[in-house]
């Protein structure tokens, strides 16, 4: 029996082509763009399956709205976009896209970030445009800091936090994490790695680095904030890879004004689209506009995996990615 999906994002063709074999009867918003709630309510009300991307608010009244509505695959690893409470009271199964290009492409961009941010490429690059270079010397320290063998500090040790230390571990740096869960679940992750458990206060005190690579929740919103900001060294760098609003960018803004931190490099904005424009004007700010998973490989993976989720739920069998309650 024909099964109805509607996708909130646009899909690619071979992801298209996935549901189609599959006998699923598609509708999808067919725009790069982000549906608004009633663009989304006036297509679900039938609708068996439900895909979303994390640019995609799901409210419950879009949940309540469809009667069939069975699942909802989201394209992204975070779900915090869906009102998870109101889907798990009608029963509706989750799926996310937590799979092995994506979170490549993620720890990919941190490190980036953070070579870029530490080693000044942006402004050298200015420099080159300016024609301004002034020629090699010894002591003219235009590359910045060096990465390898500094202290990195990662928050939120889940697959791509472990990911980042399995990279930063081939720039010999000093690994440590820090995350809610308990340790055992990170045994092999340390062992692979080297990276260490350390309390979080002696973290970030420590860190040349600090890598946030957190799940986002009301419950953590501005976690670094004015005083943790004060627990880092002067030299030490943020980098910014989760969700915007975990950090606090006035308090960052005025931390880095104030010469209290050596950088910051910020994929994920607190007022996302929107960009910082204190931020903007410093010159030891690395800003990018959230491209953390933003590769062909990454984003084509994520959306076959959301879309073969989706029919293995459809089709009463267990999908690979389940978010667990």
């Amino acid at each position: 029996m024909t099964k109805k999906v509607y996708s909130a994002v646009k899909l690619p063709e071979e992801t298209i082509e996935i549901l189609k074999d599959a006998n699923i009867d598609l509708k999808m918003f067919d725009k790069l763009d982000t549906p608004t709630e009633d663009q989304i309510l006036e297509n679900i009300n039938d609708v068996e399956g439900l895909i979303s991307g994390v640019n995609v608010t799901i409210t419950s009244k879009i949940i309540e709205a469809s009667k069939e509505l069975k699942a909802i695959a989201n394209i992204g690893a975070g779900v915090n976009n869906i009102d998870i409470e109101a889907a798990r009271e009608k029963g509706i199964l989750l799926t996310n896209t937590p799979g092995r290009n994506s979170v490549a492409s993620t720890a990919e961009t941190a490190l980036g970030l953070m070579l870029a941010l530490s080693r000044g490429i942006l402004k050298n690059q200015k420099m080159v445009e300016e024609n301004s270079f002034p020629g090699w010397q010894v002591m003219g320290f235009l590359g910045g800091q060096q990465v390898a063998y500094k202290n990195l500090f990662i928050v939120g040790f889940g697959n791509i936090g472990q990911e980042i230390a399995r990279m930063a571990k081939g720039l010999h740096m000093n690994i440590s994490y820090y995350d809610i869960k308990d340790r055992s679940e990170f045994k092999e992750a340390e062992a692979e790695t080297g990276a260490s458990f350390v309390d979080f206060e002696e973290g970030l005190k420590n860190a040349d680095y600090i890598v946030l690579q957190m799940n986002y929740t009301e419950a953590n919103h501005h976690f670094i904030g004015q005083e943790q900001l004060k627990r880092m060294k002067d030299s030490a760098y943020l980098i910014n890879t989760a969700r915007g609003g975990i950090v606090d960018e006035k308090a960052l803004y005025q931390a880095l004004k104030a010469g209290k931190l050596a950088g910051a490099a910020i994929d994920t904005h607190e007022e996302e689209p929107k960009i910082n424009e204190d931020l903007l004007k410093l010159d030891n700010v690395v800003l990018t506009p959230h491209i953390g998973n933003d590769t062909y490989e990454a984003r084509i993976e994520m959306a076959n995996t959301a879309a073969k989720d989706l029919i293995k739920v459809l089709e009463g069998q267990e999908p690979q990615y389940l978010v667990e309650a």
